[in-house]
Formats: structure tokens, C-alpha cells, sequence
């Protein structure tokens, strides 16, 4: 950028060079000696029509910044993006307090922020994607007094923040005194009636900024925060709270325009879908499966959003540890990213995450577990369909393994508690080839004897069932399908007799 300038600062310079001589006609343009002569005249001036017509492209958006009170020669810009905000420019000072923001095109559209060092304090301005120029003024011992020149967005934006925070003052105030007079047992009905017409003086206001500024950023913003009117619904108690909630549940985008393409640079929008998924949601995951198509459903229409999104869920629930949120990780892969609505992911790493949800898929919770064959000491083999029992307990160890050490005691303790409630329990120690004659002198060791103990020196189940770590611990029922799974030892016996509880619980006639 500083060079363009330069030249162009050169160009001006040295007007009076170019020009074009009295006697240049089309019968002398082939004098050799002129057109050598006049050649690096001819050239300049069509490189300073290039210089000239590249100054203004590259001063598509241009804001200047004047801070008062503000000793630092540094001023970051940035902005919102999803959950985080990220860097977008680091300015420096061309004066005390002045710094200058320059775009060779138009930022995109969205909540932007200026941070002041060191303090780490900062203030927001807004970019609508129209406004390529304009000023802010702001004062960092108090960043309530900020101004705009040229920008009617942000002007708009800041009387309306002014008012809401004058708003908010008053409401703070009336509702201490509500709370006030509940501790005497008491009822403040004037602070009470102050409060309700607070409230809709600011429904007023908002309504009518909506109506002036239909298409602003601040419109959008103002009814994106808006929440969602549940209509009154009849029956008993049960029955209308579920209808609320289903009611809310299925409406609440309904005030947010989703497809905006400035939404992924506000500061909203990333509580609000986390709080749809981790609150509003019920968190099994085949609900949570359904709530996170519903989200991206609803962003197909912004990649940027859809994009940020979708990597978000994947990046979460592949790091996921909660029992059974694997399901929402295999199903991202499968529907999402193995069926190309992730265009922009490179082969090398589909390639990896679909290895990843391959062995995954067959073990999820409420899946018939693979059938392996696994072999005692004297080379018995043993196929874990065959054992039969109510419940099968699958244990995958190693004899080096610290946390299996840990464990092992809790585990035999849990065996011989509940062998008698319909439990069998197969130990498949994980060590191969030669380190596979380990595992019986460490079944001895750790008391493990009751149980149906295992190995295979090729690790042939790792074919079926990946096993990565240990220990790792399956129950299955007696169809042998996945009840839970990657429990801690420790908890077996607790969570063991819940299930046992919960099952005991749906043989019960219903009332």
C-alpha cells in the first residue's frame, strides 16, 4: 500500500511531463527518433492512470478512529466469529490518539470491535456492508461517549444502546425495591406497574426503530434478541408445560434471520444456538442428533455460518467423552461430510474421520455388538454370541495397563456381587504376539479367575471392535446388543443395578 501511494505522490510531481507534441500526426508516427524519444512519456502516463484508478480501488473502506485519552500507538480491530473474536487489522497511530482503517474492499457485513491496549477494554461499531466511509469518535475513560460521522447505522446503533441502558437503570432500580418488599412479605404494586410500563415503553421504541429501519443491522439485531411469544395452552398442568416447551422448542429461530449473512459477526448468535443444543435440547443423543440437524438445517442458506457450524458439532463430539455422544459424531460424518456437504474438507482428512466413524459405527450404544472369537489358555476358543446369560459384561484389559490395575478390584468385587442377578463376564486381554503369555499370570494376580478370561496373540477382534485403549468396558443384554459402554470400573456396580432398576421398572403394568 505505501508504495502505490508513493508513485502516485511522484506522478503528480511531474504533471507537466506529460504531453503530447503539435506536430504529432499519422504521418510521423513512424519517425523512429520520436517515438523512441517520446516512448517513457507515453509509458508514464498510462501507469499513472493505473496508479490513479488502483489509489481508489484500494480506498473501497476507509474509518478513522479518534481516541481521546488513549496514550497507546496501537489500536486492534477485530471481530466476532461464532464464539470467538478474531483479529482483523492492527492499526498504528498516524497521531496522538488517530489511527486509520483501510480495506481494499468492503468488510464483511457484521459487529466489529476496536480494543484498546493495555487495558483490553473496547468498543463496537458496525458494519453494514453500504457504509465504506466514516469516522468514530470515542473517549477511553468513558466509552458511553461515542460518535459517528457519516455512518446512520451506528447512530442508530448507539441511540439505541444509549436508551437501553438508561432503561436499564430504572429497571434495576424498581426491581430491587420489588424484591425489597418480598423479603418484608410484601407486595411494591407501584414498582410493580413502573416496571410493566418500562417494559413496553421499550417494546415501543424497538417497534418503532423496526419500522424506520426495516433493513438495518440494528433492526436485525434488536429482533434476533426478541424472544419467542408462547401462545397459552389448555389442559392439565403436565400437558401445558409440554406443549410450552415443544412450542418454544420448534420456534425458536423464528425472530433470528438465519440466513443474514452478517449473523456469524454478531455476539449473539453462538449463546443462543449453544443454549438451543446444550439447554433447550434434551441431551440423549438421538435427541441431540435431530436438535443439530435442526440448526444446520436452518443455516443451509449461510455458508459461512453452515460451515463454522458444522466443524463446531464434529470438533466437539469427536472430543466428546459423555457415554453414547459418539452417535452424533458417526452421524455428522455420515450424513454430512461423507455425502459432500462439506466441500471445502480435503480428502486426506475425510479419509481419516471416516475410518474414525467406521469404527465407531458398529459399537454404538443400542447395537448389536460384533460377534469376535477370542481363546482361553489351553486355545479354547470362545465366540461371544455363544455365551448365554442375561447380561454379558466385555472387558478389554492389559496386564501393564495403571488404570486397569485401579480398577480390577471394583470390578471383581462387582462380579462377585451380582453373578447370581444373571451376569457373565469375559476379560479379553488386549496383549498380542508374544506378550500374550502376560496375560495369565496377571488374571491370578488380580483375582480374576471367576471369569471367562481371554486373549488372541493377532488381536484378530481389532478387526471388528477397535480397541484403542483399556480398559474398556461393555454390558451388553441378552440379545447381546450395546446397553452402555466406556464406563468407569469404579461405577459398575452402581450403574450395572440402575440398569437393572430401570428394566425391573418397564416389566411393572402400567396404572
Amino acid at each position: 500500500m505505501h508504495n502505490v501511494y508513493s508513485k502516485i505522490k511522484m506522478s503528480s510531481k511531474h504533471s507537466n511531463m506529460i504531453h503530447c507534441p503539435n506536430n504529432f500526426t499519422l504521418q510521423n508516427i513512424d519517425n523512429k527518433s520520436f517515438i523512441m524519444k517520446n516512448f517513457k512519456h507515453v509509458f508514464f502516463l498510462i501507469f499513472f492512470s493505473i496508479s490513479f484508478v488502483v489509489s481508489n480501488e484500494a480506498q473501497k473502506f476507509m474509518v478513522h478512529f479518534d481516541i481521546k485519552n488513549y496514550e497507546n500507538d496501537t489500536l486492534i480491530v477485530g471481530n466476532y466469529f461464532g464464539e470467538k473474536q478474531i483479529v482483523r487489522d492492527t492499526l498504528f497511530a498516524k497521531g496522538k490518539g488517530k489511527f486509520i482503517w483501510k480495506e481494499d474492499e468492503m468488510p464483511p457485513i457484521g459487529v466489529y470491535l476496536i480494543l484498546f491496549k493495555p487495558a483490553n477494554t473496547y468498543a463496537q461499531f458496525l458494519i453494514d456492508g453500504k457504509e465504506d466511509k466514516f469516522s468514530m469518535t470515542c473517549n477511553v475513560s468513558d466509552l458511553n461517549d461515542i460518535k459517528f460521522k457519516g455512518s446512520d447505522e451506528n447512530a442508530i446503533f448507539y441511540k439505541y444502546m444509549g436508551f437501553l441502558g438508561e432503561k436499564r437503570i430504572q429497571a434495576d432500580t424498581l426491581r430491587a425495591r420489588i424484591d425489597r418488599a418480598l423479603i418484608l412479605k410484601d407486595v411494591d404494586k407501584k414498582s410493580t406497574d413502573e416496571l410493566e410500563n418500562l417494559d413496553k415503553e421499550v417494546k415501543s421504541y424497538q417497534k418503532e426503530l423496526l419500522l424506520k429501519n426495516p433493513n438495518s443491522l440494528t433492526a436485525m439485531l434488536i429482533k434476533a434478541n426478541v424472544e419467542i411469544d408462547v401462545p397459552e395452552f389448555e389442559g392439565n398442568p403436565d400437558s401445558v408445560k409440554y406443549q410450552r416447551y415443544y412450542y418454544y422448542k420448534k420456534h425458536y429461530f423464528d425472530n433470528i434471520p438465519m440466513t443474514h449473512p452478517g449473523l456469524i459477526r454478531t455476539p449473539f448468535i453462538h449463546p443462543k444456538i449453544d443454549y438451543y443444543v446444550n439447554k433447550v435440547s434434551n441431551q440423549e443423543p438421538d435427541s441431540l442428533i435431530k436438535t443439530i440437524d435442526f440448526v444446520l438445517q436452518k443455516l443451509e442458506g449461510n455458508p459461512e455460518a453452515y460451515r463454522y457450524y458444522l466443524a463446531e458439532f464434529l470438533n466437539k463430539f469427536a472430543a466428546m467423552k459423555l457415554v453414547g455422544h459418539d452417535a452424533i459424531y458417526v452421524h455428522l460424518v455420515d450424513e454430512y461430510y461423507k455425502k459432500g456437504k462439506a466441500s471445502w474438507i480435503n480428502e486426506e482428512n475425510l479419509q481419516k474421520m471416516s475410518e474414525n466413524a467406521d469404527d465407531l459405527r458398529p459399537i454404538l450404544i443400542g447395537k448389536k455388538i460384533p460377534d469376535i472369537t477370542t481363546y482361553q489358555e489351553d486355545g479354547t476358543p470362545v465366540k461371544l454370541w455363544d455365551i448365554q446369560s442375561p447380561y454379558t459384561v466385555v472387558m478389554f484389559w492389559a496386564p501393564d495397563c495403571g488404570h486397569c490395575k485401579k480398577i480390577m478390584p471394583d470390578v471383581v468385587k462387582f462380579y462377585e456381587k451380582n453373578k447370581t442377578k444373571g451376569v457373565k463376564m469375559l476379560g479379553i486381554c488386549s496383549k498380542g504376539g508374544d506378550k500374550t503369555a502376560t496375560c495369565w499370570p496377571a488374571i491370578k494376580e488380580k483375582g480374576m479367575t471367576d471369569f471367562i478370561n481371554t486373549a488372541d496373540e493377532y488381536g484378530r477382534y481389532n478387526m471388528k471392535i477397535k480397541v484403542r485403549s483399556t480398559p474398556k468396558i461393555f454390558i451388553l443384554d441378552e440379545n447381546k446388543k450395546i446397553i452402555i459402554k466406556d464406563i468407569p470400573g469404579e461405577e459398575l456396580d452402581r450403574i450395572f443395578n440402575e440398569i437393572l432398576s430401570f428394566e425391573e421398572k418397564k416389566r411393572l403394568p402400567k396404572e
